[in-house]
């Protein structure tokens, strides 16, 4: 098991947040011995307080439910609250719905709108599973008037990010738009590192939604700073889920390996499903499907019929189909379609609003694809292509619209799979090569942006000074310089032929001694001969003029290819092969498209 992954805190372990529970657990005991049963309910409210979603709660329950059974009034009201989502959070609806039913009564009968706010905070919570949505939206609705009367940040808090989760799932773009503005806003009222904690997580997924990358890391480095300046138990859980998105849309394999490590260890230590099942999720992106399937096969069952219809079962059965479509496990996948199909039309949303994860409408499209059943994916395929534009969703577009390819037909009638394949710059000098589900990392290369130019222009006749130019971002303004004389003399020319014809002996006599070592080195020598010659003699071996800026054009982007192709060949063999084939270089250069091999590039 990787450091990363053993070193991984608990939900809520933070060190100063394990020791205000210790306090708090001494003061309710204390007040127990004393009698004083308000203070055991504050004090039971300040240990709920210390345990994040997702987590088991120990005898928290117990300590809450005991000042419960002994207080009266609004504190019986207010620890009713804390019981329902200390059991909600721990992924327990049905024991919380009582609790959240009795605090809605008490604070509608005590006109308390403080209360009713965290009453209806609860009473969503027991509402949050996939056939809730209407009672959600009317619940929110609510929340939102009722927190429009009350100065309580918390209170407000509540409201907005409430009202920001539905309107992710319904898709409306507008109040998503108002309730992050309405965030940055109480985030500058208040003051508090919490609020800004939360506004700066729900930006970073805001920038993950409409694709800008550089936004949202920005505002996940904000937002650990913010959690953990206010000691929130849940800073952990958002950094990590940000860090994996991010990983994720920039393709970056190495990071979505070690955080898929993370999520699987975290969600199966602590039997969080759909942590595990996001998990699964990321080892597919970072092209690890054989850690895939195992855990798709333990969190799936036969049909997926055994996943909680809770707050986490359209994020989890969303997850384990799309590893189920990646995989090929097509039992699975017509599972799936049964199960997603009452759902389409909505945004799959994790957390609260901290992570979008695209439309039920994909992932129908997706599996059906894999089913062979083409007019239902197309018909899913629009859909999602029609929410998608509407949210500004840039990259679960890009990626709809790959895994939409048609294929393409040959003259002999025979089908040939288009390949989706990237080639496109990333962050902090890394550009992301290969085929759909298995990018990887390469170190930024001049050659790869004459590449790319080319590939947007098939079948076109690029000169090399007008490729040199367009790329270094002065399109046009290259002029051929007049030649100097002969790049190399007669008698220079003679010397390195002569030479190669002696390499060609002695590279005959090492293959026939077995002389690996020496066989490298000739090999080497030949090749810089030959890369000497190239450069300095033309059609029929003439001798090639210095100083003309065309030819040093035709030199600098030949090399700069050939080495951009070297690197593609690296992370997948086949690509670099078919660049190869396809690109050629010269005083122009072209990017002739094989039919035979049929390739959609990704290059934005």
């Amino acid at each position: 098991m990787s450091g990363s992954v053993q070193d991984a805190p608990r939900e809520g372990s933070h060190p100063g947040v394990v020791a205000a529970r210790a306090v708090h657990v001494r003061a309710f005991e204390q007040a127990r011995g004393a009698g004083d049963v308000e203070a055991m309910g504050a004090a039971a409210l300040a240990l709920a307080g210390t345990y994040a979603f997702g987590a088991q709660h120990g005898r928290v329950p117990a300590f809450l439910h005991e000042a419960w059974y002994l207080a009266g009034g609004e504190q019986r009201a207010r620890l009713a609250v804390a019981l329902a989502r200390v059991w909600a959070w721990a992924g327990d609806a049905s024991r919380a719905t009582s609790f959240a039913s009795e605090a809605l009564a008490a604070a509608e009968s005590l006109g308390d709108d403080q209360l009713l706010a965290q009453a209806l905070d609860a009473q969503l919570l027991v509402h949050w599973g996939p056939d809730d949505l209407a009672a959600r939206r009317e619940i929110t609705a609510r929340l939102e008037d009722t927190a429009a009367h009350v100065a309580d940040v918390e209170t407000r808090l509540s409201a907005h990010l409430w009202r920001l989760t539905t309107a992710l799932e319904t898709l409306d773009l507008p109040t998503v738009r108002r309730q992050l503005r309405a965030l940055e806003l109480l985030a500058e009222e208040a003051g508090s590192a919490r609020v800004r904690f939360f506004a700066a997580s729900r930006r970073a997924m805001a920038g993950l939604l409409t694709g800008d990358l550089a936004a949202a890391a920005a505002a996940t480095g904000e937002a650990v700073a913010a959690g953990t300046e206010a000691g929130e138990v849940d800073t952990y859980a958002i950094e990590r889920t940000l860090t994996a998105d991010l990983a994720r849309q920039a393709g970056n394999t190495t990071a979505l390996a070690r955080e898929a490590a993370t999520y699987e260890a975290f969600g199966l230590r602590e039997s969080v499903t759909s942590v595990a099942a996001q998990g699964a999720v990321l080892w597919v992106a970072a092209g690890r499907r054989e850690r895939a399937v195992p855990l798709l096969h333990q969190l799936a069952g036969p049909d997926l019929a055994g996943i909680p219809r809770d707050v986490d079962w359209l994020l989890t059965v969303t997850a384990l189909t799309e590893v189920a479509v990646a995989v090929g496990e097509e039992a699975l996948v017509a599972a799936a379609v049964r199960l997603l199909e009452p759902c389409a039309g909505r945004g799959v949303v994790n957390a609260g609003g901290v992570s979008f994860v695209g439309v039920v409408d994909d992932y129908l499209a997706a599996a059906c694809r894999l089913l062979g059943r083409e007019d239902e994916a197309a018909r899913w395929e629009a859909a999602a292509g029609t929410a998608y534009r509407r949210l500004g969703a840039t990259w679960w577009l890009r990626r709809l619209e790959s895994a939409a390819v048609p294929t393409s037909t040959p003259a002999t009638g025979e089908q040939r799979a288009v390949v989706v394949a990237h080639l496109r710059a990333g962050a902090d000098g890394i550009w992301w090569v290969g085929r759909d589900g298995a990018v990887a990392p390469v170190r930024e290369a001049k050659g790869l942006c004459y590449l790319q130019y080319l590939l947007a222009r098939p079948g076109v006749d690029v000169p090399a000074l007008e490729l040199s130019d367009a790329v270094a971002g002065h399109p046009g303004s290259g002029v051929d310089e007049a030649a100097t004389g002969e790049l190399l003399d007669r008698r220079a020319l003679l010397a390195y032929r002569s030479r190669l014809a002696e390499l060609d002996e002695e590279l005959e006599e090492a293959h026939a001694w077995a002389d690996e070592g020496r066989l490298d080195a000739l090999v080497a020598e030949r090749e810089a001969l030959l890369e000497q010659l190239r450069g300095a003699t033309g059609l029929g071996g003439r001798a090639r003029e210095a100083g003309a800026t065309a030819e040093k054009a035709r030199v600098a982007v030949r090399k700069a290819v050939a080495a951009a192709i070297d690197r593609v060949a690296v992370a997948d063999a086949s690509l670099g092969r078919l660049l190869r084939d396809t690109v050629s270089t010269g005083r122009a250069c072209r990017y002739e498209p094989d039919p035979d091999r049929p390739v959609r590039w990704v290059l934005r």
